[in-house]
């Protein structure tokens, strides 16, 4: 089975030499005239013929792309796209020493620490360069055994920032055969200051259970700088760039740590021989936590659909078992009652069963196991999305 795994690779506009800068309103150009028609062929149903070159070249290569990923939509051609904003698809290849340039759109070359973007403008090429971080990744996933099969660009405004960026997203492929579940890993996804609850659930067996908490201390420190340069920032309208360079702080750091807490999950899972069974918070919960009156700490939340997002794409990557439930905290896993709440995050129920909130889901989990155990997990290999951010 092939598992698809990408990589992002951001390029702020501002800072590109000077020589590719100039190439970028031609770039964005190709872009948008390609957005055009992919709107055109989505109110045609799929009938429009492939426009001229270089658009027709992106037109096969997207229409490639939703096909191989099975991404669902237009039954004709398999992808869906009214509404969106497509990047332009490249197919590309990966260089790992000397082998043979093949001439694909993309060519990802590590001896050369490169990037180069073809096939987009009558021979013009745009070369950029490789971070070692960006390396490191790229032969990460040669060494699980991850193809290079495809490459996405756009040219888009970042969601945090606001700044305007070249994007250049390397999706691998990898095949896979599913892990057949031995025990169930049990995630439940709480707010910053809980952290991600999660334990290893072997019939009516607790094997393992732990607490991922990112570093409270030091968030609240940053948000208290924020708070000062924020005060300043609206009486004397001085020092707001570095309030808002502190927040971006808050944000990559958070980041990291929902980066790291997936891969602790899933290599857990995969340690263990678990399918990974996340309870995430419904809507209901997610404004509760948003519209209480926590104190400022408290008020930085997690990412939830990033969580759900990474968690599920590393678990499908290694092919473990995937599946999100939910595992209630507040009703008793004995006998269904609605429980009370009790201070330090305790929850009790008229039957006598009491624990700690956190720990419910995996009495649920227990309860559930042969059901729960069964191999009803995601099966989706998409993991490129056909659609980009806004210019």
């Amino acid at each position: 089975m092939g598992k698809y795994r990408a990589l992002v690779l951001k390029y702020n506009l501002l800072r590109l030499p000077p020589e590719v800068a100039e190439k970028i309103p031609a770039l964005l150009r190709v872009q948008e005239e390609f957005r055009k028609w992919a709107a055109e062929w989505a109110k045609s149903g799929g009938s429009l013929p492939p426009p001229e070159r270089p658009l027709k070249y992106f037109a096969e290569e997207f229409l490639h792309a939703g096909n191989a990923l099975g991404l669902k939509g237009l039954k004709k051609n398999g992808i869906e796209v009214r509404g969106a904003r497509p990047p332009l698809i490249f197919d590309a290849q990966l260089r790992l020493s000397k082998e043979r340039d093949k001439s694909r759109g993309i060519l990802v070359d590590i001896p050369r620490r490169g990037v180069r973007i073809r096939k987009w403008n009558n021979g013009n090429t745009i070369t950029l360069p490789l971070t070692d971080k960006a390396v490191e990744l790229i032969l990460e996933r040669t060494r699980e055994g991850g193809k290079l099969v495809m490459a996405a660009v756009w040219i888009g405004r970042s969601r945090r920032s606001r700044a305007v960026k070249l994007y250049v997203a390397l999706t691998f492929r990898r095949e896979i055969a599913p892990m057949e579940a031995e025990r169930l890993l049990v995630v439940d996804v709480n707010a910053l200051h809980n952290g991600l609850a999660w334990a290893v659930v072997e019939g009516e067996r607790i094997v393992e259970k732990g607490v991922l908490k990112p570093n409270i201390s030091k968030i609240l420190h940053l948000q208290k700088v924020i708070a000062r340069l924020d005060s300043v920032c609206a009486e004397k309208d001085e020092r707001c760039g570095e309030a808002m360079a502190v927040k971006s702080r808050i944000w990559r750091l958070l980041r990291e740590w929902e980066d790291e807490a997936a891969k602790k999950i899933v290599g857990l899972a995969r340690q263990y021989k678990a399918a990974v069974v996340v309870d995430m918070p419904n809507d209901e919960s997610m404004r509760e936590l948003k519209e209480g009156g926590y104190a400022s700490e408290k008020k930085v939340f997690l990412n939830f659909g990033r969580i759900r997002r990474r968690l599920r794409g590393l678990a499908e990557w290694y092919g473990v078992p995937y599946r999100e439930e939910r595992l209630y905290s507040t009703v008793c896993p004995r006998c269904g009652r609605k429980m009370e709440e009790l201070p330090n995050r305790r929850v009790k129920c008229q039957c006598g069963f009491e624990a700690h909130r956190d720990e419910v889901p995996i009495y649920w989990a227990q309860r559930r196991f042969p059901d729960l155990i069964t191999p009803s997990f995601s099966s989706s290999s998409a993991v490129l999305r056909i659609t980009a951010p806004a210019a």
